[in-house]
């Protein structure tokens, strides 16, 4: 049966309805709340807090230091950091926490945080990577990834260059929240706005100095994320609970929308520089690449970003001799944290670079050169990873024809011929995006699923519900499996006291590792079901059916022999429940194959890879900088989907999220290390306004060999690569008014203004034509 899988969330989100944080705070009673005091300066010793200034206003209720803090004051997890939840002698990026607020009403902690006076003795702070380069500030020692397979050694050509790639703002719908509600004997419910309940369990159970259990995280659903609340929601979470264990009242916490921008973390900087060697055919023979990565004031998540960028240094194409290295840094800036791509976006924009001016100095064409290099079916990695399944022409060959890749271009290259200060671009990015959390151990995950003795039934798993539809995905896979329709499920919230132990709701994998784990508690409830089926058939119908012929469909069981003698699932279920049957199942599903040695940097730390291909056509104004993107192609590699709509809106908004990136979205900080992009005035994302109405996106649903759950593959992350084709597409429109395309120095994001300056910058090395 292929279930007609409708947005579990649609009609709640069109309504109105939808049940966040803010909705739980708002129907406690007695409810306190908090805001921190934070720190104004990027690196400085505290000399002095003082509290005066919050005695005069009445609805004041406490101000907490690191000294109340009951049990360790430590949120670093599973990284080896030591990240105080309040600063103790000395804060490190403006942002920081220092103390918390406590006031009867929301307005009023915010505004008594804002008097409170901190005296400082100021430091000088490290905010670049070219500072920290210098301070020698790593977080740990380089790594390196390496291969060496033979190639010819005649007719090699050389270029080498440096890409500095920008942070970007998670921009998510909700800031970040918290409300705590404080129970009895010492227990606590933290309502989270976070993608990893454990996390948050386990840090603010370490926080008050308690074991696990005495705190429950529940988490229906979050106003957007982009992997901003994966980490970083932990120390929001940390102070409600403080506060409430302190205050012992519920508390809520809301950034205003304006601090969340200027306290949180970032998708990391990267400097990058690589070296290239190739043939006259423009066959890839040789890459060394450097990353250097941002991470801010503490590790939070830049050793695993920087391993998936070293991870994904390939993008999509087999070079014989690969060197390279990575280094993360830190600086006083907001730890750096997880953002869509997780490090891949870096790297990649970095490769598909060296490979484009690969093409401008053999003056050839940008989708040969990609299909001439893709892997082939049985090569390896730079990690040493088989190609099992090389699917990188296949999506070329198809965004060639979906694009009308020969009449574009010929189209592009009449209109450059006949406008000397308006010119076309093409750009062009191939996508190859490995699956599985790069960390082992998270690759796990559970469900637990009651069918209730009237046929409905009540799904719970470890995912987090943040508008990617996860929630409708993981019911899809159950009544795959049992043969049921969607309005028979409940999928709840997610719990840590229904499913403990459950990974971030990440590396794109939340589908793969709750859909198997529902598929797999489905499919053992449904064997419970089809054996007491049998005495059922016998007492209603008189007929003897055998096991292997019983079917599940569209809420009916039925044996292929007998299809008009039919059961509805309500009636087997409360039967069932009759004849003590366990109705009630939970499953553990841990990702097979998959095996990372992290000192040799060799194994398979990936299940399956996703492959995909973009295309952008922009036009640039050569005297202004202006641009606009006139079209878009994407060819998406699917799999089986569970729900082909999900998806697409999926490919859209990461396209979209990506094409931001690269061109306009940039992170500004002032020489004190204070943010100076923090409101959506100052800080531009993508308005409907930017998306062509040409916008072709082709989804390859076909099976494949390497897959996950029913045959699906990811589409969380993946499709953000396909919106850095348009910087490339920039990139070849300013081709056109150079004779060294090669050599053209964009930067990134490619604002108006960057634009310009390439421009510029081609006139004043006699480079116009």
């Amino acid at each position: 049966m292929k279930v007609n899988s409708k947005h579990l969330s649609g009609k709640l989100h069109l309504t109105g309805k939808s049940t966040f944080v803010e909705n739980i705070a708002l129907q406690a009673k007695d409810c306190l709340y908090a805001y921190p005091v934070v720190s104004s300066k990027a690196k400085a010793k505290i000399i002095k807090l003082d509290s005066e200034a919050s005695k005069s206003n009445p609805n004041f209720k406490h101000l907490i230091t690191y000294e109340d803090i009951p049990g360790e004051n430590n949120i670093a997890h599973g990284n080896g950091d030591n990240q105080p939840l309040l600063a103790v002698k000395d804060v490190n990026y403006v942002g920081q926490p220092i103390a918390i607020v406590v006031a009867t009403t929301l307005e009023d902690a915010i505004a008594i945080s804002r008097k409170i006076k901190v005296e400082y003795e100021e430091e000088i702070p490290i905010l670049t990577v070219n500072d920290a380069v210098q301070a020698k500030s790593e977080y740990g020692p380089r790594r390196l990834f390496q291969r060496i397979d033979s190639c010819s050694k005649d007719d090699i050509r050389e270029l080498q260059g440096n890409l500095t790639i920008g942070a970007q703002e998670h921009f998510y719908f909700e800031t970040q929240r918290c409300f705590v509600a404080n129970e009895e004997n010492g227990y606590f419910t933290v309502y989270s706005s976070t993608q990893a309940v454990s996390e948050v369990q386990e840090v603010c159970a370490r926080l008050l100095g308690v074991s696990s259990n005495y705190i429950t995280v529940d988490v229906r659903r979050l106003g957007g994320a982009f992997g901003g609340k994966e980490a970083q929601a932990t120390l929001w979470a940390g102070i409600a609970t403080i506060a409430s264990y302190i205050c012992q009242k519920p508390v809520y916490l809301a950034l205003e929308r304006k601090d969340d921008i200027s306290w949180t973390g970032k998708r990391h900087e990267f400097v990058n520089s690589y070296k290239i060697k190739y043939n006259s055919e423009g066959k890839l023979l040789s890459y060394e690449l450097d990353l250097k990565a941002n991470g801010g004031a503490y590790i939070d998540l830049s050793f695993a970003i920087l391993e998936r960028a070293l991870l994904h240094s390939d993008s999509g194409y087999y070079i014989p001799e690969m060197n390279i290295t990575g280094t993360a840094y830190r600086t006083n800036l907001p730890p750096n944290t997880a953002f869509r791509g997780f490090g891949a976006p870096q790297s990649i924009l970095t490769t598909e670079l060296a490979l484009e001016r690969v093409a401008y100095s053999l003056k050839m064409d940008l989708l040969d050169i990609r299909k001439k290099n893709v892997y082939q079916l049985g090569q390896t990695t730079q990690y040493g990873m088989e190609v099992q399944e090389a699917l990188g022409l296949e999506m070329l060959e198809d965004l060639e024809e979906i694009s009308n890749y020969q009449e574009l271009k010929a189209e592009i290259a009449d209109f450059n011929n006949n406008h000397k200060y308006r010119k076309r671009g093409i750009g062009i990015v191939t996508g190859k995006f490995g699956i599985s959390f790069t960390a082992t151990f998270l690759n796990q995950g559970s469900a637990l699923i009651w069918i209730y003795s009237d046929g409905s039934i009540s799904l719970s798993h470890g995912g987090i519900e943040m508008g990617q539809q996860l929630y409708t995905k993981v019911a899809t896979v159950v009544c795959e499996s049992l043969g049921i329709t969607m309005d028979n499920v409940r999928s709840e919230s997610t719990n840590t006291k229904r499913v403990g132990n459950s990974s971030p709701t990440a590396a794109s994998s939340g589908s793969d590792l709750n859909g198997n784990a529902a598929r797999q508690a489905s499919e053992n409830l449904k064997a419970r079901l089809a054996e007491i089926s049998l005495k059922l058939f016998k007492e209603k119908y008189d007929i003897n059916v055998d096991l292997d012929d019983v079917l599940f469909d569209n809420n009916l069981i039925f044996s292929k022999r007998y299809i008009e003698k039919a059961l509805t699932f309500k009636e087997l279920a409360h039967y069932a429940y009759m004849n003590r049957v366990d109705l009630g199942e939970h499953s553990f599903y841990k990702t097979p194959l998959i095996d990372f040695d992290k000192t040799t940097n060799k194994g398979r730390p990936f299940y399956y890879f996703v492959y995909g291909a973009s295309l952008m056509v922009s036009e640039v104004d050569i005297l202004t900088g202006s641009y606009k993107i006139d079209s878009i192609y994407v060819v998406h590699d699917n799999g089986i989907p569970l729900n082909a709509e999900i998806d697409k809106g999926q490919i859209y908004g990461a396209t979209v999220q990506g094409l931001g990136y690269c061109t306009m979205e940039e992170v500004k900080y002032n020489e004190k290390g204070e943010s100076m992009a923090n409101t959506p005035s100052t800080y531009k994302i993508p308005a409907m306004s930017d998306v062509c109405s040409n916008f072709l996106v082709k989804q390859v649903n076909k099976e494949r060999s390497q897959a996950s759950v029913l045959g699906s593959k990811a589409v969380g992350e993946p499709p953000f690569l396909y919106g850095l084709a348009g910087w490339f597409s920039i990139m070849n429109a300013i081709s056109y008014v150079t004779k060294s395309p090669e050599s053209i120095n964009l930067k990134m994001p490619a604002t108006p203004e960057a634009v310009l300056l390439a421009i510029e910058e081609i006139k004043k090395r006699g480079l116009y034509v």
